[in-house]
């Protein structure tokens, strides 16, 4: 931009500074008490003091708070001094123009009137310019400049920055597609062309050459082993097979107890450890057919579910066993009853008679 057009552009900004001065200027007289008045002043002391010693960061927060009780042309000017000295030129800018439309006409502002304009001219010139256009890829995108979105005006003009570094990036929705840090000296000119690059695009599938079809899917899944099945079956009829030599050492007993007994209900006292070991010959044929049954039926259902053929159904356990001897004439019976009366393990009973 050329010198004149700088000077052209202060000219107008600060004819808006005046109109911004004449609206939202310092407020009414007497809007103030004597205590903020006084307060205000302190705090302006305060200001041009720190600022003579050079700590402008605490001189600018004191004369932030004097502007907020009254903003005068002397305590914009000392704002923008500040600032200017921060490094903030662009703001520093700023007041010194409104401190320049504050002070137009006012004689007790004759101090600012004489010395902003020097100060307006030399931060037009030291102020970096950043130019930022859309390049290919990027006509939809918001363009963000320090994470503030630019507008359409923004977009094709030159920005003043402060010097330093700036983060330029760009969006699409929610997604970052570029971010780039630009850095400027005073006074230094740069342009950024934000350019999003097309996503690559995918090679075409690849031609698939001709073969045999593929082998049809099998019917069925892999069955369930039989192993569990035939291990079960195994166990039950192994128990079954228990259960019947108890039976047969039961009626061993039975005999016994008909000989001791003599063929009638009354027994001596010396045949009651054979009765005794009749009765645990009866309970274990019990639970052992009983442990057998279960064991059978349970293999053969696991079997089926497996798939495979169910073996046939042992004879143990599937009608009724009866075995019987006679001595001295008595009879000593027993048998293995499906669902007999009383039956207490798995539908089985063993009657018999002591």
């Amino acid at each position: 931009m050329e010198q004149g057009g700088l000077r052209k552009g202060g000219r107008e900004m600060l004819a808006v500074a005046a109109l911004a001065v004449a609206v939202l200027g310092a407020p009414p007289a007497g809007a103030q008490t004597k205590e903020e008045l006084a307060e205000a002043r302190a705090l302006f002391q305060e200001g041009v003091a720190l600022s003579a010693a050079n700590n402008c960061a605490a001189a600018l927060a004191r004369f932030h708070a004097v502007a907020n009780v009254r903003r005068t042309p002397q305590v914009l000017f000392n704002i923008a001094e500040c600032e200017a000295r921060l490094g903030k030129l662009v703001s520093a800018l700023g007041n010194y123009r409104i401190a320049a439309a504050a002070a137009a006409g006012d004689p007790r502002a004759n101090d600012v009137t004489a010395n902003v304009g020097a100060r307006i001219e030399d931060l037009e010139q030291r102020i970096p310019k950043l130019a930022i256009r859309r390049g290919q890829g990027a006509l939809t995108a918001t363009i963000l400049l320090d994470g503030a979105a630019l507008g359409a005006a923004e977009m094709s003009a030159d920005i003043p920055v402060d010097p330093g570094p700036h983060v330029v990036s760009a969006r699409i929705g929610d997604r970052e597609l570029v971010r780039e840090t630009v850095t400027l000296a005073e006074g230094e000119e740069k342009t950024v062309e934000v350019a999003i690059a097309e996503p690559p695009t995918e090679p075409p599938p690849a031609a698939r050459l001709p073969g045999p079809p593929p082998a049809d899917a099998p019917a069925s899944a892999a069955r369930p082993s039989r192993v569990p099945g035939l291990v079960v079956l195994g166990a039950g009829i192994a128990s079954g097979a228990v259960g019947g030599v108890f039976l047969g050492l039961r009626a061993g007993t039975l005999s016994d107890l008909d000989a001791l007994c003599g063929g009638d209900t009354s027994c001596p006292p010396s045949a009651r450890p054979t009765a005794d070991r009749g009765r645990l010959y009866t309970g274990v044929a019990e639970v052992a057919i009983g442990l057998g049954v279960v064991g059978v039926a349970a293999g053969i259902a696991l079997l089926v579910t497996s798939g495979g053929a169910a073996p046939a159904e042992p004879r143990a356990g599937a009608g009724a066993v009866s075995n019987r001897r006679s001595a001295g004439g008595g009879a000593g019976r027993a048998a293995v009853v499906l669902h007999a009366p009383g039956a207490d393990l798995a539908g089985l009973s063993v009657a018999g008679r002591f």
